[in-house]
């Protein structure tokens, strides 16, 4: 097949790989609010996340795509970066980092492997989907007193089986700080909507903070609720806006409801009186009988 760009970009969307434009990537530091002693990148490409740090703070990264790792060698200061697979081949693999950006390919399969990062969920990511493992990995090498941003695909919140199961532990660790949604279209090469989440592992409380960026609206939910939720973390089961209720002006809803029922005995009995008269029929008696029903109610 031949290397044009499209092709090129759809090879890219096929394992889950994403350009990240400078306004996502100044998003993800926006929710970084402790002081940055270094930065690391798991899945860094061209180093398009650890751009917008300062240039005295140390940058780390790993890529598997040698070529992607070598122009970020070149336009990133301050930075040590390491070819390979991330999930098999993990560098760094003692250290801890203070803050940690991801924006990591979604979905993508992997080889499942059993170490120190995931030894301690109650499983191992499916093979099909290494979104966990990303998350896991990410968390293992986060400091106690650090932050993550990391990008990801909205599935992750409510997926089941063994997703579910890793989502339930990382909630009862209480390290979710906030989720995020940013709205679709962000991305220059496609218009699915991510949902960014803040881990820190010195929470205060166990609530997390959901925000939707596209209604501008947040809500800080309680452990207790996302239990009875089933541990469903999508941002629009908590954020989302209320139906406007219309007020119902009962007087005047009964009103028109008696001026059509009185228009109604009027057409009918100018009806009834005109057949009367054709047909000679006593109309007066009906008219009675009418009148008594009335002086009932009195």
């Amino acid at each position: 097949m031949e290397k044009n760009l499209q092709n090129i970009k759809q090879e890219f969307k096929n394992k889950g790989i994403f350009y990240t434009p400078e306004i996502l990537a100044l998003k993800l530091k926006e929710y970084i609010d402790i002081p940055i002693t270094e930065v690391y990148d798991p899945t860094c490409g061209q180093g398009n996340l650890l751009k917008v740090f300062d240039e005295n703070i140390p940058k780390y990264g790993q890529e598997l795509d040698g070529l992607e790792l070598e122009k970020a060698n070149q336009s990133l200061k301050n930075f040590t970066g390491v070819a390979g697979d991330t999930l098999t081949n993990p560098a760094f693999i003692n250290k801890k980092f203070n803050c940690i950006v991801a924006n990591y390919p979604f979905s993508i399969k992997w080889q499942p492997t059993l170490d120190k990062r995931f030894i301690e969920a109650p499983t191992i990511p499916t093979e099909g989907k290494a979104d966990y493992a990303f998350i896991l990995h990410i968390l293992h090498y986060l400091s106690d007193t650090g932050i993550a941003s990391v990008l990801n695909f909205p599935g992750i919140l409510y997926r089941g089986n063994r997703e579910a199961k890793i989502r339930k532990y990382i909630v009862n660790k209480n390290w979710i700080d906030k989720i995020i949604l940013i709205p679709a279209n962000t991305f220059v090469d496609t218009k699915i909507a991510t949902v960014l989440i803040i881990f820190k592992k010195n929470k205060t409380t166990t609530n997390i903070t959901f925000i939707d960026e596209e209604l501008k609206k947040e809500q800080v939910v309680t452990l207790e609720e996302i239990k009875k939720n089933d541990y469903n973390l999508s941002v629009n089961q908590y954020v989302f806006i209320e139906p406007i209720k219309e007020k119902i002006d009962s007087f005047s809803l009964n009103a028109k409801a008696r001026l059509q029922m009185k228009n109604k005995i009027t057409a009918d009995l100018n009806l009834d009186k005109m057949i009367c008269e054709l047909e000679g029929w006593n109309f007066k008696k009906y008219k009675q009988d009418l009148i008594k029903i009335i002086q009932d109610f009195k």
